[in-house]
C-alpha cells in the first residue's frame, strides 16, 4: 500500500517540502499516478526509511552521509561509520560538559559581584595566554596575524576581552592601556591547547593584589577605575612587580554608557 505525501508528512512531522528534500538526496523514491495530478506517494518501506533517517540526523549525520548510510549493503562500512560519529559525539560532549563548566563559573562570578566589587584581597593570578592587537584604539596587530586573531577569538566562550594597563604610566596619572584576547591556561589546556596561542604571550600565575571593578563611558580611563589600587599600593608600601592584566566578564548596555565589569589582577613583590 502507497501514502500520499501529505499523510506520510503528518505521520512523521516533517513538511512535504522537507519530505521533497529526502527525496532530492537519494533517502526516499517517490510515485507519482498521473491520473491523480501527479501527487506523490511513498511506500511503507519509505516510512521506515524516514525512521532511520531522522536517527541518523540525530546522530550527527549530514543528508549527504545519511544517503549513503540508507543506500549501501557494507556492513563494515556503516559500523566504521557508526564508530567515528560516536567518537566525535564524545568529543562534542566533553566541549559541552567544559562549556556548561564556564558558564557556572561566570554566573558565580555574578552572584558574587556585590560582595567582590572594590574589594581588594591577594590571591595568586591564574596563568592567562594573550594576543596584544590594540594599544588604546589604535590596532596594533601586523596584517599575517589577522588570520591568527581570528583563531583566537574562533576559542569562544573561553576566549574573553582582556585589557593590560601600563602601571607605570599610570603611577604618572596617564591611561595606556593595550587590548587583547585572552585565555586561561585552564580552559586551554582542556582545549588541547591550541597551536595558535604559541603566537600570543603567556603571563603565567604569580603573586597579586586582585579586585573587581566596574566603569562606564564616563570613567573609562585606568587612572579613575583603578585609582583604589593604586592608593592600597602605596598606603601598605607594596613594590608592583608587573601591569595589571584584567579579564572582562560582563558589559551592559552598549546603546547607552555601556557598563563593563573586570577582574583585575595587580602582581606584587
Amino acid at each position: 500500500m502507497e501514502y500520499k505525501i501529505g499523510t506520510v508528512a503528518k505521520l512523521l512531522g516533517i513538511s512535504p517540502e522537507g519530505l521533497r528534500l529526502y527525496e532530492r538526496n537519494g533517502i526516499l523514491v517517490s510515485h507519482r499516478r498521473e491520473e491523480e495530478n501527479g501527487y506523490r506517494y511513498y511506500s511503507r518501506l519509505d516510512i521506515t526509511a524516514l525512521l532511520r533517517a531522522r536517527a541518523y540526523h540525530q546522530y550527527g549525520f549530514s543528508l549527504k552521509e545519511t544517503e549513503a548510510l540508507i543506500n549501501t549493503d557494507d556492513v563494515q562500512y556503516i559500523g566504521q561509520e557508526y564508530r567515528q560519529r560516536a567518537e566525535a559525539l564524545e568529543e562534542e560532549i566533553r566541549r559541552k560538559q567544559h562549556t556548561l563548566d564556564y558558564l557556572r563559573q561566570i554566573s558565580a562570578l555574578l552572584e558574587q559581584l556585590p560582595s567582590q566589587l572594590w574589594t581588594i584581597r591577594p590571591e595568586t593570578r591564574p596563568g592567562i595566554h594573550r594576543l596584544e592587537f590594540m594599544r588604546g584604539d589604535e590596532l596594533i596587530l601586523e596584517p599575517e596575524h589577522i588570520g591568527l586573531f581570528s583563531q583566537w577569538a574562533g576559542l569562544a566562550p573561553f576566549a574573553f576581552a582582556s585589557q593590560r594597563n601600563s602601571w607605570a604610566r599610570l603611577e604618572e596619572g596617564q591611561d595606556e592601556s593595550f587590548s587583547a584576547v585572552g585565555i586561561l591556561e585552564e580552559d586551554a589546556r582542556i582545549l588541547g591547547m591550541p597551536d595558535c596561542l604559541s603566537g600570543g604571550t603567556y603571563y603565567p600565575p604569580v603573586p597579586c593584589l586582585y579586585t573587581v571593578v566596574e566603569f562606564s563611558e564616563e570613567n573609562a580611563s585606568c587612572v579613575q577605575y583603578l585609582a583604589h589600587l593604586r592608593e592600597y599600593v602605596h598606603r601598605h608600601h607594596l613594590a608592583v612587580a608587573g601591569d595589571p592584566i584584567c579579564r572582562t566578564f560582563l558589559s551592559l548596555n552598549k546603546k547607552e554608557n555601556y557598563r563593563r565589569f573586570r577582574q583585575v589582577w595587580l602582581p606584587i613583590a
